[in-house]
Protein backbone atom coordinates (compact mmCIF):
# COMPACT_ATOMS: atom_id res chain seq x y z
CA UNK A 1 0.00 0.00 0.00
CA UNK A 2 1.46 3.34 -0.96
CA UNK A 3 2.03 5.98 1.69
CA UNK A 4 -0.65 8.13 0.05
CA UNK A 5 -3.19 5.29 0.26
CA UNK A 6 -2.35 4.71 3.93
CA UNK A 7 -2.81 8.40 4.73
CA UNK A 8 -6.16 8.45 2.92
CA UNK A 9 -7.29 5.28 4.73
CA UNK A 10 -6.33 6.74 8.10
CA UNK A 11 -8.08 10.01 7.26
CA UNK A 12 -11.25 8.11 6.34
CA UNK A 13 -11.11 6.26 9.64
CA UNK A 14 -10.88 9.57 11.43
CA UNK A 15 -13.88 10.95 9.54
CA UNK A 16 -16.14 7.91 9.95
CA UNK A 17 -17.15 7.98 13.56
CA UNK A 18 -14.01 7.98 15.61
CA UNK A 19 -14.69 10.34 18.49
CA UNK A 20 -12.09 12.64 19.94
CA UNK A 21 -12.48 10.91 23.31
CA UNK A 22 -11.80 7.39 22.03
CA UNK A 23 -9.79 7.47 18.82
CA UNK A 24 -9.74 4.22 16.92
CA UNK A 25 -6.28 2.75 16.71
CA UNK A 26 -5.96 0.42 13.75
CA UNK A 27 -2.44 -0.86 13.18
CA UNK A 28 -1.68 -0.73 9.47
CA UNK A 29 -0.03 -4.16 9.61
CA UNK A 30 -3.30 -5.63 10.94
CA UNK A 31 -5.17 -4.47 7.82
CA UNK A 32 -2.59 -5.59 5.25
CA UNK A 33 -1.41 -9.14 4.60
CA UNK A 34 2.15 -9.62 5.74
CA UNK A 35 4.51 -10.37 2.88
CA UNK A 36 5.35 -13.97 2.16
CA UNK A 37 8.74 -15.18 0.94
CA UNK A 38 7.76 -14.67 -2.71
CA UNK A 39 6.83 -11.03 -2.01
CA UNK A 40 10.15 -10.31 -0.30
CA UNK A 41 12.22 -12.07 -2.97
CA UNK A 42 10.39 -10.19 -5.74
CA UNK A 43 10.98 -6.87 -3.96
CA UNK A 44 14.70 -7.55 -3.55
CA UNK A 45 15.11 -8.77 -7.12
CA UNK A 46 13.12 -5.86 -8.54
CA UNK A 47 15.35 -3.34 -6.74
CA UNK A 48 18.37 -4.87 -8.51
CA UNK A 49 16.50 -5.12 -11.81
CA UNK A 50 15.33 -1.50 -11.66
CA UNK A 51 18.80 -0.33 -10.65
CA UNK A 52 20.21 -1.79 -13.85
CA UNK A 53 17.51 -0.07 -15.94
CA UNK A 54 18.39 3.22 -14.24
CA UNK A 55 22.09 2.59 -14.95
CA UNK A 56 21.47 1.78 -18.63
CA UNK A 57 19.26 4.87 -19.02
CA UNK A 58 21.88 7.14 -17.44
CA UNK A 59 24.59 5.71 -19.72
CA UNK A 60 22.51 6.71 -22.74
CA UNK A 61 21.54 10.10 -21.30
CA UNK A 62 25.23 10.97 -20.81
CA UNK A 63 25.70 10.93 -24.59
CA UNK A 64 25.14 13.83 -26.94
CA UNK A 65 23.00 13.62 -30.06
CA UNK A 66 20.62 10.97 -28.75
CA UNK A 67 17.21 11.38 -30.45
CA UNK A 68 14.85 13.37 -28.25
CA UNK A 69 12.13 10.71 -28.09
CA UNK A 70 14.61 8.07 -26.97
CA UNK A 71 16.16 10.44 -24.43
CA UNK A 72 12.68 11.18 -23.07
CA UNK A 73 11.98 7.46 -22.61
CA UNK A 74 15.37 6.94 -20.94
CA UNK A 75 14.77 9.92 -18.65
CA UNK A 76 11.35 8.64 -17.65
CA UNK A 77 12.67 5.13 -16.97
CA UNK A 78 15.51 6.50 -14.84
CA UNK A 79 13.15 8.67 -12.78
CA UNK A 80 10.23 6.24 -12.45
CA UNK A 81 12.32 3.20 -11.61
CA UNK A 82 14.48 5.10 -9.11
CA UNK A 83 11.24 6.14 -7.38
CA UNK A 84 10.14 2.51 -7.29
CA UNK A 85 13.53 1.45 -5.87
CA UNK A 86 13.16 3.98 -3.06
CA UNK A 87 9.55 2.98 -2.33
CA UNK A 88 10.31 -0.75 -2.43
CA UNK A 89 13.27 -0.37 -0.08
CA UNK A 90 11.06 1.66 2.28
CA UNK A 91 8.49 -1.17 2.09
CA UNK A 92 11.17 -3.77 2.93
CA UNK A 93 12.32 -1.73 5.94
CA UNK A 94 8.72 -1.20 7.11
CA UNK A 95 8.30 -4.99 7.19
CA UNK A 96 11.51 -5.48 9.19
CA UNK A 97 13.73 -6.46 6.27
CA UNK A 98 16.94 -4.72 5.25
CA UNK A 99 16.83 -2.44 2.24
CA UNK A 100 18.18 -4.15 -0.87
CA UNK A 101 21.52 -2.77 -2.02
CA UNK A 102 21.83 -3.27 -5.80
CA UNK A 103 25.63 -3.30 -5.45
CA UNK A 104 25.56 -6.21 -2.98
CA UNK A 105 26.83 -9.33 -4.83
CA UNK A 106 24.51 -11.55 -2.78
CA UNK A 107 21.48 -9.50 -3.88
CA UNK A 108 22.77 -9.47 -7.47
CA UNK A 109 22.98 -13.27 -7.46
CA UNK A 110 19.28 -13.62 -6.62
CA UNK A 111 18.53 -13.69 -10.34
CA UNK A 112 20.93 -16.66 -10.51
CA UNK A 113 20.64 -18.80 -13.61
CA UNK A 114 17.52 -16.86 -14.61
CA UNK A 115 19.41 -13.58 -15.05
CA UNK A 116 19.20 -13.66 -18.86
CA UNK A 117 15.57 -14.80 -18.75
CA UNK A 118 14.85 -11.87 -16.44
CA UNK A 119 16.44 -9.52 -18.97
CA UNK A 120 19.47 -8.76 -16.81
CA UNK A 121 22.42 -7.48 -18.83
CA UNK A 122 26.02 -8.50 -18.48
CA UNK A 123 28.74 -5.96 -17.75
CA UNK A 124 29.96 -6.31 -21.35
CA UNK A 125 26.53 -5.32 -22.69
CA UNK A 126 26.45 -2.19 -20.53
CA UNK A 127 30.00 -1.35 -21.60
CA UNK A 128 29.02 -1.78 -25.26
CA UNK A 129 26.37 0.93 -24.90
CA UNK A 130 28.80 3.14 -23.01
CA UNK A 131 31.50 2.81 -25.70
CA UNK A 132 29.20 3.12 -28.73
CA UNK A 133 28.65 6.21 -30.83
CA UNK A 134 25.26 7.87 -30.17
CA UNK A 135 23.37 6.25 -33.08
CA UNK A 136 24.59 2.74 -32.23
CA UNK A 137 24.15 3.35 -28.49
CA UNK A 138 20.55 4.41 -29.13
CA UNK A 139 19.77 1.19 -31.00
CA UNK A 140 21.51 -0.94 -28.36
CA UNK A 141 19.66 0.88 -25.59
CA UNK A 142 16.27 0.26 -27.20
CA UNK A 143 16.94 -3.44 -27.89
CA UNK A 144 18.47 -4.10 -24.47
CA UNK A 145 15.78 -2.17 -22.58
CA UNK A 146 13.02 -4.06 -24.40
CA UNK A 147 14.61 -7.36 -23.32
CA UNK A 148 15.13 -5.99 -19.82
CA UNK A 149 11.49 -4.89 -19.54
CA UNK A 150 10.28 -8.23 -20.92
CA UNK A 151 12.12 -9.97 -18.08
CA UNK A 152 10.54 -7.65 -15.50
CA UNK A 153 7.09 -8.32 -16.96
CA UNK A 154 7.67 -12.07 -16.70
CA UNK A 155 8.81 -11.74 -13.07
CA UNK A 156 5.81 -9.56 -12.26
CA UNK A 157 3.29 -11.97 -13.77
CA UNK A 158 4.83 -14.73 -11.69
CA UNK A 159 4.50 -12.80 -8.41
CA UNK A 160 0.86 -12.07 -9.16
CA UNK A 161 0.29 -15.83 -9.00
CA UNK A 162 2.13 -16.45 -5.73
CA UNK A 163 2.55 -13.12 -3.92
CA UNK A 164 0.07 -12.01 -1.31
CA UNK A 165 0.97 -8.50 -0.15
CA UNK A 166 -1.06 -5.64 -1.63
CA UNK A 167 1.96 -3.36 -2.21
CA UNK A 168 3.79 -6.07 -4.14
CA UNK A 169 0.70 -6.93 -6.17
CA UNK A 170 0.21 -3.22 -7.00
CA UNK A 171 3.89 -2.85 -7.91
CA UNK A 172 3.78 -5.93 -10.14
CA UNK A 173 0.65 -4.68 -11.93
CA UNK A 174 2.29 -1.28 -12.43
CA UNK A 175 5.46 -2.89 -13.84
CA UNK A 176 3.40 -4.97 -16.27
CA UNK A 177 1.33 -2.01 -17.49
CA UNK A 178 4.08 0.60 -17.58
CA UNK A 179 6.78 -1.53 -19.13
CA UNK A 180 4.45 -3.10 -21.71
CA UNK A 181 3.58 0.44 -22.87
CA UNK A 182 7.25 1.45 -22.90
CA UNK A 183 8.15 -1.65 -24.94
CA UNK A 184 5.48 -0.75 -27.49
CA UNK A 185 6.92 2.77 -27.78
CA UNK A 186 10.51 1.51 -28.04
CA UNK A 187 9.64 -1.10 -30.67
CA UNK A 188 8.00 1.63 -32.74
CA UNK A 189 11.22 3.65 -32.56
CA UNK A 190 13.19 0.66 -33.84
CA UNK A 191 10.83 0.03 -36.76
CA UNK A 192 11.52 1.95 -39.96
CA UNK A 193 8.68 4.31 -40.98
CA UNK A 194 6.31 2.84 -43.57
CA UNK A 195 5.50 4.49 -46.87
Amino acid sequence: MSVRKMVVALALLALTGCSAEQPAVVPVAATVAAPNGVDVLYAQMMVVHHAQAVQLSRILLAKRDVPERVANIAGFIAQDQQREIDETNAWLVAWGRPAADPADPVIQQMHGGDAAAHGMLGADQLREVEDAAPARATELFLRQMIAHHTGAITMSRSVLEDGGNVYIRDLAAHVINEQTAENTAMRALLSPPRG
